[in-house]
């Protein structure tokens, strides 16, 4: 489907802005639109096969990011990484691409509740911080202040129903 979006796009620009040819429009857009697809794939291809691997270890992946932090402090990048939920706290240790190569010290994230705000949906802003499409955001306060958790909706569920606090 968005092989042919992109394929209709490329077309339609190189005719109507480029005044190029039909058949130098057509092959331009099939071999732009072949491109796009093939990224696609192998990006999704990926992701997958990290999901596989994660879940033979009983783990998931997961974003993290602090919205309230300075302008063009690091921390208001997405941050990949390895959560490990746990009553009143989420242990995060961030990893390298997709070989999760564990990088610097694992943070605990303390005292997390979740805010009253419904998860969103991955932004196009937030895909392009490498995000994966399909992913959520939720909105954590926690001891450190605010945070903004991204992960497939099933992970978002797992830390929600783990770190939450046990009533007494």
């Amino acid at each position: 489907m968005l092989g042919v979006v992109a394929f209709a796009f490329y077309v339609g620009v190189l005719l109507l802005i480029f005044r190029e040819g039909i058949d130098d429009a057509l092959f331009s857009g099939l071999f732009y639109a072949l491109i796009f697809v093939v990224g696609a794939y192998f990006t999704q291809k990926r992701f997958r096969r990290t999901a596989a691997r994660l879940d033979e270890h009983g783990q998931s992946l997961m974003f993290l990011r602090y919205p309230n932090s300075l302008p063009g402090s690091l921390s208001g990048g997405w941050q990949m990484g390895i959560p490990t939920p746990a009553p009143g706290r989420v242990d995060f240790q961030p990893a390298v691409d997709d070989e999760l190569i564990p990088c610097g010290r694992s943070r605990a994230l303390t005292g997390p509740r979740i805010a009253e705000l419904p998860p969103r949906i991955a932004s196009r802003n937030d895909n392009k911080q490498a995000v994966p499409f399909g992913f959520q955001i939720i909105t954590l306060d926690s001891d450190g202040g605010v945070i903004e958790i991204a992960a497939s909706p099933a992970t978002l569920q797992k830390i929600q129903d783990t770190v939450e606090p046990v009533s007494s």
